[in-house]
């Protein structure tokens, strides 16, 4: 059996999502882009939502709305994927890695604490944590930190938009549209949501090359052409396809999240009594939008290293992944800042421990079953 680490639901006919936009013409930014914002506001129960290219875009877009740049400095967590990272260091400003919780694989917010209390010259201007796998982290004390020393949180939630959509948000959120989250754009692409009116209205101004008006409005008959450049911008904006794909997607999410659920509570019960894994935790009433499952090896209890556990569920035809390399262990970061790979112990100790398996609605039950008999085998073969 051949189960993909990740599979998206599309149409069988994808004319019933596009046709409406490829017959008009109009395939670039413009009405089913404001659609979208509009039924993803109503979803998130917030003000603004401004749609754009990547969740990289929407994290930069934000930091740059906010005036973060050269002489600023920002709290990362260690364990995420570059993009929560990279998007500072594009305007000029430091990271400051955070190692996480080894329970959670969220960012240490006493460690934060901690951080804060020491930057004497108070360089520290914004903290970008992550709801990793889509499990939410302490965001009322969070909000707390922030309101003490006068942070910008910009909540990288790439893993978590059911998760944003049971929080009354109260920061500017990145979410994420790429082809394996739990609803996708086609591919790519990306929002940046907010209750802050400054924020999203230079956050929309700076997604299109900081133009005065966008192209919609310029080219619909009886506009007006002219426009001005009052910002330096980008090249963010989401098209008209893009969201076509995800209007369809959206109308789905609940009765996906209820799927994926399921498939936890399989995972969950038949993969416990393994003792040479670790499982996430399972909390019923928990707020999770379970984009990840991801359990991890202790590796004091196989005869064999997590590397060659995966090779074996790739060979019986499983996919996997592994969530993520930390930053501090790039070439890059180590190359620019000096890491060192023990920096960040329990960063590099995930890293080195973790596995990602399948979960995904279109999922099969005999597909599960045979994920999880595949594991279950491994480990009747390979513990010590």
């Amino acid at each position: 059996m051949d189960i993909p680490f990740h599979k998206p639901i599309f149409p069988k006919d994808l004319n019933s999502i596009l046709k409406e936009s490829t017959s008009s013409g109009w395939v670039t930014t413009g009405p089913k882009v404001k659609l979208f914002e509009k039924r993803l506001s109503e979803y998130l129960s917030a003000k603004y939502v401004i749609a754009v290219n990547s969740c990289t875009a929407a994290l930069h877009l934000a930091l740059a709305s906010k005036g973060i740049g050269k002489g600023d400095k920002y709290i990362v967590p260690s364990y995420t994927f570059v993009a929560t990272v990279e998007v500072g260091e594009y305007l000029g400003a430091t990271p400051v890695l955070v190692d996480c919780s080894y329970d959670t694989f969220n960012i240490d917010l006493d460690k934060v604490e901690e951080l804060l209390a020491s930057d004497k010259r108070n360089e520290i201007k914004a903290i970008l944590p992550v709801y990793f796998a889509g499990k939410p982290f302490d965001y009322k004390r969070l909000n707390l930190i922030a309101q003490k020393y006068n942070l910008f949180i910009l909540e990288d939630a790439a893993h978590a938009l059911e998760t944003i959509s049971e929080i009354n948000i109260k920061n500017t959120v990145a979410l994420s549209f790429y082809a394996n989250k739990n609803i996708t754009t086609g591919g790519e692409g990306g929002a940046l949501v907010t209750n802050n009116k400054t924020i999203a209205e230079k956050a929309r101004k700076l997604s299109l090359h900081g133009m005065s008006k966008d192209g919609w409005k310029r080219f619909k008959v009886g506009a007006k052409w002219m426009y001005d450049i009052s910002d330096l911008g980008y090249k963010y904006n989401m098209t008209d396809i893009s969201a076509s794909f995800g209007i369809d997607q959206l109308e789905k999410i609940n009765i996906w999240r209820l799927r994926r659920i399921e498939i936890v509570k399989k995972y969950f019960t038949k993969l416990k009594d393994i003792d040479g894994i670790i499982n996430p935790e399972f909390i019923i009433d928990e707020s999770h939008s379970w984009h990840l499952y991801i359990i991890k090896i202790i590796g004091d209890k196989w005869k064999i290293s997590r590397d060659e556990i995966i090779n074996k569920l790739n060979q019986k035809g499983v996919g996997t992944s592994v969530h993520y390399i930390p930053i501090h262990m790039h070439s890059y970061y180590i190359k620019k800042y000096g890491y060192r790979s023990e920096d960040y112990p329990i960063s590099k100790k995930l890293s080195e421990s973790v596995i990602t398996l399948p979960l995904y609605p279109r999922m099969k039950n005999r597909h599960i079953e045979y994920v999880i008999n595949v594991l279950l085998d491994i480990w009747k073969k390979y513990k010590i």
